[in-house]
């Protein structure tokens, strides 16, 4: 069976230099909004403004598993132990054959309380820009079964329990991270939007604004 993906690192990228990278765009695109748009479509408008919505909402975390994965109780032990609010994902739906692609979100953690089939796989091999964690729950951590060897083994009955303690440190260092990714989102829908015909001009200065040099 091939390798599962474990606690993947934030792709490398360049840290922010000031604490509110996304400032200098915002005024931007405020100003542009103020002034009735100067000209500028309103639904391409309307796109940038929903970038900088997702760069500024709140963090996005995700349990996701099959039934019966433990992911609901992982969920709960996190919002007891930190306040975290992850949303609950059925990875069988999200992994089905065919399934439109959803938004990504911040932070990904996996449950596993079985070998994983195929589909399975299949997504926790595709490429992320977040971070990805896969644990494994319900089994031995002293002796787990061959595909959960390399997995950490948490248990989420009970919040305090020590298991934990790596999804934990996992969600820290996400967060910590979260700028740099949402940075790299951002330049992305910008440069996507810097060749529309009339919204290009400002997403290419909003790219500029942001510290990237945008297209070439």
């Amino acid at each position: 069976m091939p390798i599962v993906t474990q606690d993947t690192a934030l792709r490398p990228a360049v840290q922010p230099t000031i604490a509110d990278p996304a400032s200098r765009v915002r005024r931007m695109v405020g100003s542009a909004r103020e002034q009735g748009g100067n000209g500028l479509s309103t639904d391409g408008l309307r796109e940038l403004e929903l970038a900088l919505a997702r760069f500024d909402a709140p963090v996005d975390i995700r349990v996701r598993g099959g039934l019966g994965s433990g992911r609901r109780t992982l969920a709960a032990a996190l919002r007891t132990r930190r306040g975290w609010r992850p949303t609950i994902d059925d990875l069988d739906v999200l992994a089905a054959a065919g399934r439109a692609v959803s938004a990504p979100p911040d932070v990904e953690i996996v449950c596993l309380r079985t070998a994983p089939c195929r589909h399975e796989e299949a997504w926790l091999r595709r490429p992320r820009a977040h971070a990805l964690l896969v644990v494994a729950t319900g089994v031995d951590g002293a002796e787990p079964p061959r595909w959960a060897r390399d997995l950490p083994a948490v248990d989420a009955r009970r919040a305090s329990d020590g298991s934990i303690d790596v999804v934990v440190s996992f969600l820290d260092r996400a967060v910590d991270g979260l700028a740099a990714v949402r940075c790299l989102r951002l330049e992305a829908e910008l440069e996507r939007l810097s060749v529309h015909h009339e919204v290009g001009d400002l997403a290419e200065a909003a790219l500029c604004a942001l510290g990237h040099r945008g297209r070439t």
